[in-house]
């Protein structure tokens, strides 16, 4: 926006080129209809939680967690869907991450894999930052 309120492309499309945040990768997770007999949930959930907090130890999560506000589905397996955003250094590697995520090798979900590049926003900063600890 310009300084009297009004939008202005050209300062918008500079602030996002500026943003400075690595591409990210979205990591959504689907509930699935449930066939045959499934683990039962606590222990799944055990192992599901142990493979988030080792992603998250290895900085490769900035954010993950379930969508709890989203209704279940009757016949669909017993966890909410989810979402996360992945700091990984390729597509190959988030792609390996929702493979391997207990949920979806049990057949419970079914995760795609979004590359994402925030532009926008008062999250840019914390993002940025998140991302390249290292510096």
């Amino acid at each position: 926006m310009s300084s009297d309120g009004e939008f202005d492309f050209e300062v918008m499309k500079a602030q996002g080129e500026a943003a400075g945040v690595p591409e990210l990768y979205l990591l959504i997770m689907t509930p699935l209809p449930v066939t045959g007999s499934a683990p039962a949930v606590p222990s799944a959930l055990e192992v599901h939680y142990a493979y988030m907090h080792r992603l998250v130890a290895d900085g490769k999560v900035l954010a993950i967690g379930p969508c709890m506000g989203e209704p279940s589905i009757a016949g669909h397996a017993p966890v909410p869907p989810g979402f996360g955003i992945l700091s990984v250094g390729s597509r190959e590697e988030a792609e390996q991450i929702a493979r391997d995520e207990p949920f979806h090798a049990m057949g419970w979900r079914h995760n795609t894999v979004m590359a994402w590049t925030p532009k926008f926003g008062s999250l840019i900063e914390v993002l940025r930052d998140a991302a390249r600890p290292e510096e």
